[in-house]
Parts: C-alpha cells; structure tokens; sequence
C-alpha cells in the first residue's frame, strides 16, 4: 500500500530524511512546504517532487497527504504536529520532542483527542548495530546489565536556531545526548533519578561562547533495579560525529560504534568530498561513512512509521508521544539537577 510523504523542512534535516524515504519501498515523496523559496525549489528539484507549498498549513490542507514528516527547528515541532493532528494527519517529528514540558504535554493531548499517528522519531532504536545490541540483551550474552553509557557528541550545530534557547530548548543536552537518552529509554523504560551536570552557557561555556545553552552535558539516569546510566552529548569534540554506546554485565561487555565502527578507511593527500557528518578535513586517514543514514537508522527507521501507517507493523516502543514526553522529562530533569546541584527523583 503506498503513502504519500508531506514534508515540512526543506533543510538539513528534511534533506536525509528525503534521501531515506527514497529507500523505503512504496514511500512516494509528494510534497514539501518551506517558506525559503530558494530552497523549497532546490529540494523539489533534488528529489523530483512536484507538489510545493510556502506555507505548511497548505500542505497540511492536501487531502492526498497521508503522512506530515516535520524536520523543521526545535521551537516549531510541537506548533506544527499538534497542527498537522488537527488536521487530520499522521505525524513524524525530528527530536527533540518539543523545547518545554508544557509544549509536550500538549502534543500528547492533542495525539488523544484526534487518535492520529505520532511517531517520535528516534533514530537509535532501529540502527542496526544497535538493534543486534538489543537483541544480544535479550539472548543474555553479557549476563545481568550492570551499567550502560552512551554518547553523541560532535564540533557544534551549524544551524542558527541552535544558538538561542528560545529557539532549541537548550544546548547539546537535548540536541545530542537526546539520542543516547532515547535510546536507553526504549530499553529500560523511565529511570526513578537524575542527575546531570553541564557547563554554564554562553562564557561559561568550554568553546561556544556566543551559544546561550550548554556546549557540554552529562547525566547519570538511576533505575529501581539498581542499573545505572550516563549520557554526554558535547559540541567540543574534534574529528567528525562520535556516536557510542557501551554496555557492562556480569559476564561480558559490548560496545557499538556507529559513525567511525565502519569497515572503510582512507588515506589522501589532498582530501576529497564528505567522510562523515561534522568532520572538518579529509586529508590523512579518515574513515568515511559507507552508508550514513542507514547506520544511524533512519532508513529502518521511515520504514516502519510507513508500514504502522498502512497497518504492516506495530509502533515500536520509545517512539509515542508518551514516549517524546517521557524522554523531555529526562531531559529537562538533567538541567534542573544542574541547576540545583541536586538529584531530581522521577
């Protein structure tokens, strides 16, 4: 059964989930909306889509539109699925879930009141490495999980609304480490503490000194049975995005490197055009990704919102609204331990 794909966000984001849903089997890109003329045609000549809209509550009114996949700033997320909801629309939205807790209080009832589709989309859960981390758990390799820690971490957002908190809701808290806490969160569900720790925004800050929210954050998520998480996300790391995972049990370990695990390396002398997300140069040794969007889960990932949509497949866990709400409360929980200098019970 095809679904037509609306998309809001003819950015960075919007880009690659443009190139992953060209992947998804019966997916039919038919739209974009983005008051950015220059770049609303620039995408729809990329990627070969007909249907254009300057104003997203025109694509929202398309009665062809099946599916509303939102990759717009974070202060718009909440603003544009409530609105895509009321009109009737199956909804994706990029992480994070929402900039406040009163924002993602409202997307979950909004989500009750229509009965339409939300998928939070989290990329983490469905990539492969990470999917075969999962199933390794359950198959019991490493024996009882004693302790899990997970990062994303890079050189800063290129984007401008990632400067102001009014804009992002934070700094690399609830733009990186949003992975790893979401991630965790689907596998062990919501911690009972928090504790997090970050530097202080704008000259408090480690390098990004004109960036109001944190350029380093760290939390430990605390769970009844005793297994303890922590979760970095920084903007002060060299070399390209550096997504990890590593997970400790009473009779093994593992670790899953998704952007620089792969088996390709290079060397040039003069560089050449991309190696991975947020690397500065490619001369040297580099290790270039082989195929990006489908290592950090975003093909899989589009590809299971389309078959819960068309009734193929069952909304994984950690992917609800319940779920976004549930993982800004964590988020938001770390940044009033660091506010406090106090752990926050859950």
């Amino acid at each position: 059964m095809k679904v037509k794909i609306g998309i809001i966000g003819a950015k960075f984001a919007g880009d690659f989930h443009a190139q992953s849903w060209r992947g998804v089997p019966e997916a039919i890109l038919y739209a974009i909306a983005d008051i950015d003329s220059e770049a609303r045609k620039f995408f729809a000549s990329v990627h070969k889509i007909e249907k254009t809209y300057n104003d997203y509550k025109k694509l929202l009114e398309d009665p062809e539109i099946d599916l509303v996949d939102i990759c717009l700033p974070n202060f718009l997320h909440a603003e544009v699925a409530i609105a895509a909801m009321k009109a009737g629309k199956n909804v994706i939205c990029e992480k994070p879930f929402a900039t406040t807790l009163e924002d993602g209080e409202r997307i979950v009832a909004v989500q009750k009141e229509t009965g339409q589709k939300y998928f939070y989309a989290e990329d983490w859960i469905f990539a492969p490495s990470l999917v075969r981390v999962k199933n390794l758990l359950e198959e019991g390799a490493i024996g009882k999980v004693l302790y899990l820690k997970g990062k994303e971490v890079h050189n800063g957002s290129h984007s401008p609304f990632a400067q102001k908190i009014k804009f992002c809701g934070g700094g690399s808290v609830i733009h990186l480490a949003v992975h790893p806490i979401g991630f965790f969160h689907h596998l062990l569900g919501m911690p009972v503490s928090v504790t997090g720790r970050c530097s202080g925004g704008g000259e408090k800050n480690m390098v990004h000194k004109k960036m109001e929210g944190e350029d380093w954050g760290f939390g430990i998520l605390s769970y009844a049975d005793g297994t303890e998480v922590t979760v970095e996300g920084n903007y002060v790391t060299r070399g390209g995005m550096d997504d990890v995972v590593e997970i400790y049990g009473t009779d093994g370990r593992l670790t899953a490197d998704m952007t620089f695990g792969n088996p390709l390396k290079v060397f040039s002398m003069k560089g050449y055009g991309y190696a991975i997300e947020k690397a500065e140069f490619t001369q040297g040794w580099t290790y270039p990704a082989v195929d990006e969007h489908q290592a950090l889960g975003y093909k899989d990932e589009l590809k299971h919102f389309k078959d819960c949509v068309t009734g193929e497949a069952k909304q994984i866990r950690g992917t609800s609204a319940e779920d976004g709400l549930n993982i800004l409360k964590i988020i938001d929980a770390i940044y009033r331990s660091n506010s406090t200098g106090k752990r926050i019970d859950l």
